[in-house]
């Protein structure tokens, strides 16, 4: 583990002019995680960055940059940030520990990125602080959920629940892969937009201040509610904001 302290001239959020930064990282890997089984993110510290690729490991990284004014409680708020990654023939996980700030200690930047083998069953990624969450070329069963952040998924889901508490939301699923479980996609501060395939069917209801949906769907249809059935036979779908909802096929 590196460890920098330096002088920040500016920062973006957290730090301010003539902080001290102090600079370290985590990294583990589950060597036990079996491929494809379902795996369990969580973390409270900055964004989250997950990514299904050709790897044969779980893996994740976990850099961070404390912005404070007095070297010995910055060092302790580092010393006190851990990561747990683990699994076995059942599931994987990845475990976050960031510790709140101390006099001295005026931020941290704190992001997570999770590396995780092709053709997952199941993913769930919390952020239960200050962030967003992106997850790219993942499949299965998928849960996402963001403390004040936005929220993104792109991949071959079976189904979604989506819910972005602070940002927008968006769902884009693979061009020939449908959705077979209830899915929802919520954006209560922002916009929600979700891509399906065109074959997709079921029921759809879309709610927001404006509403666009190019898909026809028999049923209820105006500018800020489109509820009906999508052609074929299918889940139910669900995606609400606040602002607005675009439902789209590719």
């Amino acid at each position: 583990m590196l460890v920098v302290f330096s002088l920040a001239l500016a920062t973006e959020t957290e730090g301010t002019v003539g902080d001290i930064t102090y600079e370290g990282g985590l990294s583990e890997t589950a060597a036990s995680y079996v491929a494809t089984k379902p795996v369990t993110v969580s973390h409270s510290g900055g964004n989250i960055s997950v990514r299904c690729m050709d790897t044969e490991k779980l893996s994740a990284r976990l850099p961070y940059t404390v912005y404070g004014t007095a070297e010995a409680p910055m060092e302790a708020f580092g010393s006190g940030i851990g990561l747990s990654v683990g699994g076995d023939s059942k599931s994987g996980w990845v475990k976050t520990r960031v510790p709140s700030k101390t006099s001295g200690v005026t931020g941290a930047d704190v992001p997570l990125t999770v590396n995780i083998p092709k053709g997952t069953t199941g993913l769930t990624v919390t952020q239960s602080g200050s962030g967003w969450v992106q997850v790219t070329g993942c499949s299965g069963a998928l849960k996402i959920s963001s403390g004040t952040g936005g929220v993104y998924a792109d991949g071959a889901y079976t189904s979604a629940a989506m819910n972005a508490a602070g940002g927008d939301a968006k769902l884009v699923q693979d061009s020939g892969v449908v959705l077979t479980g209830t899915t929802t996609v919520s954006a209560p501060g922002g916009t929600a937009r979700v891509a399906l395939a065109s074959a997709q069917g079921g029921k759809l209801t879309a709610k927001a201040s404006e509403v666009s949906v190019q898909q026809t769907v028999m049923g209820t249809t105006s500018g800020t509610l489109v509820q009906g059935d999508m052609g074929l036979a299918g889940p139910s779908i669900t995606v609400s904001a606040k602002e607005r909802v675009e439902v789209s096929s590719q």
